[in-house]
Order: structure tokens, then C-alpha cells, then sequence
């Protein structure tokens, strides 16, 4: 008789933390469909390393570097777990940039970047069921004026339009 109560307090327990259970493939899916209409714009979607698992209340900070005169998104795509996953983007000295509070379940945010550094961009899951999982997306659209082709068709430098040459590389004259 014993076995069998334990079995059953078993079932009752792992029964109980099945909603717990986040689903990381789910979100990594959805945050790529969410991409797909900004890689129509243009956007080179790159994968991140800022993906996991939440539960309300919680957060994650996480740091992009950012380019003058680039356009960025950051998508998070969420499991069925999330109800409502919040995305604030910041500058290097704490100002509010933009963000994305709706009560949905996905978060995105778009912007040209008026300065070179780092957006400090944060994830808040405002609400979940249990642990939610996320991943995070990172896009960039446009070419960094130091990539700009001078007057020879070589990549230059913008001040001086003198041609770069990779380390240790000799002109040739």
C-alpha cells in the first residue's frame, strides 16, 4: 500500500509542475516568424546569446553595441508561457531610448541610433504563467559611413579617404 501512495503523491506532484515547464524551441520559433517581415525590410536578423527563461516580475539586461545612423529592432519571442514580456532600450547614460509596454505577449522595438556605443536594452516579463521562455533577436539595417566606398571603390577612411589596410599589410607602390 505504501508504494502505491507514494505513485500517487508522485503523479500528483509531477501532474502539478507540468505547467511550469517553459518551452525554449516554442519562443526561438516565434521570435524567427517575427522576423521574417524585417528581413523583407532590409534588416540582417542575427541570433543572440540572450535567451531563457523568466517568470513575472523578472528581468534581463543585456548590451548591443550600436552604430550612428544604423536602424536596429529587437524582437523577443515568447513562449505560451508569457503573457506579457515588456522591452526597454536605453542609451550609454541611462535615457530612455524607446520601448515597447503593450500588454502582449511579444516585444519589439525599432530605432536609428544617433550616437556609436552601447544600447542597454532591458526584457521585463511583466506576466507569465510559471517560467516563460524567450529569445531574443537583433537586427541592423544600414552600412556604417566608415564602411562608405571612396572615390577609388576601395573602402577608405571617411576623414582622411586614405585606403585601410588590414594589419601588417604593406602598400604596395
Amino acid at each position: 500500500m505504501k508504494p502505491i501512495c507514494h505513485l500517487l503523491i508522485a503523479a500528483v506532484l509531477f501532474g502539478s509542475l507540468n505547467p511550469l515547464h517553459a518551452d525554449p524551441a516554442q519562443a526561438e520559433d516565434v521570435a524567427y516568424r517575427m522576423a521574417r517581415d524585417y528581413i523583407a525590410k532590409s534588416f540582417q536578423m542575427a541570433p543572440t546569446d540572450h535567451s531563457g527563461v523568466l517568470g513575472s516580475g523578472q528581468a534581463v539586461r543585456f548590451l548591443i553595441p550600436v552604430t550612428r545612423g544604423l536602424d536596429y529592432v529587437f524582437l523577443v519571442g515568447t513562449d505560451d508561457f508569457a503573457r506579457d514580456a515588456d522591452i526597454y532600450v536605453y542609451d550609454e547614460v541611462g535615457q530612455l531610448i524607446l520601448d515597447d509596454r503593450r500588454s502582449s505577449k511579444l516585444a519589439g522595438v525599432q530605432f536609428r541610433s544617433s550616437y556609436n556605443g552601447t544600447a542597454v536594452v532591458y526584457l521585463h516579463m511583466a506576466r507569465a504563467n510559471g517560467l516563460a521562455s524567450y529569445t531574443v533577436l537583433v537586427g541592423r539595417r544600414g552600412v556604417p559611413k566608415e564602411g562608405i566606398l571612396n572615390g577609388d571603390g576601395n573602402p577608405g577612411n571617411e576623414s582622411t579617404g586614405a585606403n585601410a589596410l588590414p594589419p601588417g599589410a604593406v602598400e604596395k607602390k
